[in-house]
């Protein structure tokens, strides 16, 4: 077993034994998105509020030279507004989410932590993955037509301001915590 590998946790549990960094909407919009994770998917609100996922899974804790890197490189990036919704689904996969725009923004974000040495030599098949805010993942496809057909447009998108990044570490029970925030544009 890998050191630090939890084993009661699945083995894709495992690798985020070290957690990885998020966007975490602000509290209002937090409030709304748990809300339906609750509802819809309880079994994945469990596992971590509302979030936007950022990064690969990181191999190792966020410590000394790898956190003085990550936090220059999103000194450089200045905040910018993000918007969620409509919701949809991520095809051919199973799931509900909120589509997050604009990419462009989002993916320079990502690049610009990707590029670190936190990240170096490894691969990155998350890399390319859309932008959501996640709803429901632990349903069927056919739950995912339905639901999406009921939700439909009352559920109301928005906008906020994504101006840091958060690094979140899955506790025992494997409930994602926030444990550092880093934010952009410092310079």
């Amino acid at each position: 077993m890998e050191k630090n590998a939890q084993p009661a946790w699945e083995p894709w549990q495992n690798e985020y034994r070290h957690g990885a960094l998020y966007l975490f909407p602000p509290a209002d919009v937090a409030a709304v998105v748990n809300e339906l994770r609750a509802r819809h998917d309880p079994k994945s609100a469990a596992i971590c509020d509302a979030h936007i996922s950022l990064s690969e899974p990181l191999a190792g804790p966020l410590i000394g030279e790898h956190l003085d890197e990550l936090r220059a490189a999103l000194a450089h990036i200045a905040p910018f507004d993000l918007s969620y919704g409509p919701l949809t689904s991520i095809r051919p996969y199973p799931g509900v989410v909120f589509a997050i725009t604009p990419e462009d923004d989002f993916f320079a974000l990502r690049q610009a932590v990707q590029a670190t040495s936190i990240f170096a030599g490894r691969d990155l098949p998350r890399a390319t993955r859309v932008p959501h805010m996640t709803v429901a993942e632990f349903i069927t496809l056919d739950e995912t037509r339905e639901l999406v057909a009921q939700l439909g447009d009352t559920v109301p998108g928005g906008t906020f301001l994504c101006d840091r990044v958060t690094y979140a570490v899955p506790d025992a029970s494997f409930h994602f915590e926030p444990v550092l925030e880093i934010p952009l544009g410092l310079i």
